[in-house]
């Protein structure tokens, strides 16, 4: 964690989110377009990563399995749950904008958490760093390219229906963790830290209060993020209703 290789990792990710709203910028390319990518982006890390983790069981255990951490049911690698229902499920554009409010701040704090805190390691020599690193940068481009190009409004029912949400998967979390406990799965880093000797998130003060300020920074956080967005589209639509005005 901040080493010289993280620090050329999330000099790449720079790369790949700046360029991400350059090709879009150039180019005008739809949602639909853009869907499309972030969707083979989603499949194509799932498959790299199943690849590169799969193991033969051991003792009764025949076949091969994935460990419990690579399943897709953190916040981020869920994401490709919301991609493919609004690409190919979702029609009703109501529907649609809020599974999209709800993925902008998801994906653009979480994908940057990632690129901050990679779980995986910053090692040149790993595919999965790989994987890692551009799977994380592309979701963070995606959520910068829905609110530049205005894909989205973010309002307070958005902002509180993307709270829901959260809480949902949360508890979601929580049940799995619980019913994969043996497998020692942390979805959500609910259960332990991403990492270890981390500052503030850790269990020095046990885990109720690690839990609470893990859930007191992701308020903060995503209030920060959606909030002055909220305001200052609210701002501009009593502009619009004024100047509309006779």
């Amino acid at each position: 964690m901040f080493t010289t290789n993280h620090f050329i990792w999330l000099s790449i990710a720079i790369v790949i989110i700046v360029g991400y709203q350059l090709i879009n910028k150039f180019f005008k390319l739809s949602l639909d377009k853009n869907l499309t990518f972030l969707f083979a982006v989603c499949i194509l890390s799932e498959i790299i990563k199943t690849a590169v983790n799969i193991e033969q069981g051991t003792g009764d255990k025949l076949g091969f399995y994935l460990d419990v951490s690579d399943l897709p049911f953190h916040l981020c690698s869920m994401q490709i749950f919301f991609v493919t229902a609004i690409k190919f499920f979702v029609k009703k554009e109501e529907t649609r904008h809020t599974i999209l409010c709800f993925m902008f701040p998801t994906m653009l704090l979480g994908g940057a958490i990632a690129l901050f805190i990679p779980t995986v390691g910053v090692s040149f020599t790993k595919v999965q760093v790989y994987q890692f690193f551009i799977f994380h940068s592309v979701i963070v481009a995606f959520a910068i390219y829905l609110i530049t190009k205005k894909v989205i409004k973010l309002t307070f029912k958005s902002m509180l229906t993307t709270f829901e949400i959260l809480a949902m998967l949360v508890f979601a979390a929580m049940w799995i963790n619980s019913a994969l406990n043996e497998y020692d799965a942390n979805f959500f880093y609910l259960a332990r830290p991403p990492m270890d000797n981390l500052p503030i998130l850790n269990l020095n003060n046990g885990w109720f209060a690690y839990f609470f300020t893990l859930l007191g920074i992701a308020l903060v956080l995503m209030v920060a993020l959606q909030l002055p967005i909220v305001l200052y589209n609210r701002k501009k639509d009593k502009e619009n209703n004024i100047t509309k005005q006779p």
